[in-house]
């Protein structure tokens, strides 16, 4: 007699019956087997992932409340907390420097490799999880961005935000004009990048009213990071379709597309016009370095670190990851200090003596000088975090002590700058804009390190922001140079428009914020 065949609704019971056991049992190891188990934490945290998702994608309509979610963990559990089925959460500002440490073939610290798609650009060096690989990549860059080079490059610098001082005083001075400052030092932020390292200014800052599409396309993708980090599989199945098709699909992303394909352009002339014999010998024939591509290629990194691709994608992340960063710092300096006369006043003697000719802007280095100046800006990196995600590192070989606590070795550990930057015992009424604070080379709370030790914006460690002198030059430049030769007043604007209410990556005001908006004086 023959067996008989089971049917399909038997092999679908079957099928979702073992589904069930799997998932189960991958809760029973996470709460109870787990190397992380005697950790404290919520519960559900530890089962899944999902914890999360429903903070970073549902909560409070809008999601991005997660850190504010890890903060209230850590008022119940205490500094050391598991936030996740694979990772721990610090809130010791001590703790910071042995977290985010440097890198050493004896200890190496990779990032979280479940990061490494998050923004589609996986090969990027903020990406690479890897501790080797990432030295390498970095190493090929660094040089770029170094104090010395950026300074030789300050007058490319100086002529874009000349150009924006101009508009303010054709456009804007004595017109009742409202003006946006967050879209204005995007489009100076997005054109500096662009023409430093790549010699091609994208010119937002010649769109009218700085509403440049591709900042506002930029800024608009900041509020689906955390659908992309989450469901990055749809992203990248839609990312599959030609440019056109998307273009079509989506327009707010042309200008991304766009930019994209202008990048792939200069990456292709780079590399056509390479001696490929030069490439063997790690030598680059014919070029000064005046983009961060000459220097890429004449790095010491094998031939197949130097694809298409993968220079493609650098440049995406150039262009991209510096815009929120410099334009929230300039930005909560132009409120606070509009907010607050005394502020503003002090700030505005401080550069009229440093600047008795309005017209010259001094360098760089004269400017890390002003000691009132360097405090607004400290407290702006302060109170606009930089970024509010944690990017948790990786101890591969060693096991890490936390008081009583034992880490194992290839566990996720996570700090983030909304904790650092609120803690009470380091910053005193932590929400407080209060630039006096960094007046007198200050000490952190155990007198040792500098209370700048604590400022963790850019990282720290063998990771720390490549770009971060870059950031620095923005800012010191840009806020020196409007606030001397400009009289602005805030329009319609209160600190809602601009306080930490949502994590989208990056740190952001409620949905409804218009932005902080200003008039100008004849």
């Amino acid at each position: 007699m023959a067996l008989a065949t089971p049917g399909y609704a038997t092999l679908a019971a079957a099928a979702f019956t073992l589904t069930v056991l799997y998932f189960l049992g991958l809760v029973v190891y996470r709460l109870y087997l787990s190397p992380l188990a005697r950790f404290p934490g919520p519960k559900l945290a530890a089962a899944t992932n999902w914890y999360q998702k429903y903070f970073d994608l549902v909560a409070k309509r809008h999601g991005g409340q997660f850190p504010m979610e890890i903060k209230r963990m850590h008022e119940k559990y205490g500094p050391i907390v598991r936030i996740a089925p694979d990772e721990l959460h610090i809130d010791d500002p001590e703790y910071w420097q042995e977290v985010y440490c440097n890198n050493s073939a004896a200890r190496p610290i990779d990032k979280q490799g479940k990061l490494q798609d998050r923004f589609g650009l996986p090969d990027a060096i903020f990406s690479t999880p890897g501790a080797e690989q990432h030295r390498s990549r970095r190493q090929a860059m660094a040089g770029y961005f170094s104090k010395q080079r950026l300074r030789e490059s300050q007058n490319r610098v100086n002529q874009l935000v000349d150009r924006v001082s101009q508009r303010l005083s054709t456009e804007y001075a004595g017109h009742n004009r409202v003006l946006d400052v967050g879209d204005m030092f995007s489009c100076l932020a997005v054109d500096i990048v662009t023409e430093l390292c790549f010699r091609r200014c994208t010119n937002c800052t010649e769109s009218e009213n700085f509403k440049a599409p591709l900042v506002v396309t930029v800024i608009n993708n900041i509020w689906l990071s955390h659908w992309n980090a989450h469901f990055r599989f749809l992203i990248a199945w839609i990312e599959r379709f030609p440019n056109i098709f998307i273009a079509a699909l989506i327009p707010h992303v042309k200008p991304i597309l766009d930019l994209r394909v202008s990048i792939n352009q200069q990456v292709s002339e780079i590399l056509s016009s390479m001696n490929k014999a030069s490439i063997g010998k790690k030598e680059f024939r014919g070029s000064d370095h005046d983009t961060v591509f000459d220097e890429m290629l004449a790095s010491k990194l094998p031939s197949n670190e130097l694809s298409f691709d993968r220079l493609s994608q650098e440049a995406m992340a150039l262009t991209t990851a510096g815009v929120e960063t410099v334009k929230a710092t300039i930005t909560f300096a132009v409120f606070h200090c509009l907010e607050n006369p005394a502020i503003g006043t002090s700030l505005k003697a401080e550069l009229t003596e440093a600047m008795p000719d309005p017209a010259i802007i001094p360098p760089w280095v004269e400017l890390e000088k002003l000691p009132y100046l360097t405090a607004v800006i400290n407290e702006s990196l302060r109170l606009s975090y930089g970024t509010t995600q944690r990017s948790p590192r990786i101890n591969r070989l060693h096991a890490m002590q936390y008081g009583d606590w034992v880490i194992p070795p290839g566990t996720a550990i996570g700090m983030d700058s909304y904790h650092m930057h609120t803690n009470p015992d380091v910053f005193p009424d932590p929400l407080v804009f209060r630039p006096e604070r960094w007046l007198g080379n200050p000490k952190g709370p155990n007198g040792r390190q500098l209370l700048t030790n604590y400022l963790t914006s850019f990282g720290a460690g063998s990771r720390i922001c490549v770009a971060m002198h870059l950031a620095y030059l923005e800012v010191f430049v840009a806020l020196a140079t409007i606030f001397r030769r400009h009289d602005l007043q805030l329009f319609e604007t209160d600190l809602s428009d601009v306080e930490f209410a949502l994590d989208m990556v990056a740190p952001m005001p409620h949905r409804e914020s218009r932005g902080v908006r200003v008039t100008v004086s004849k």
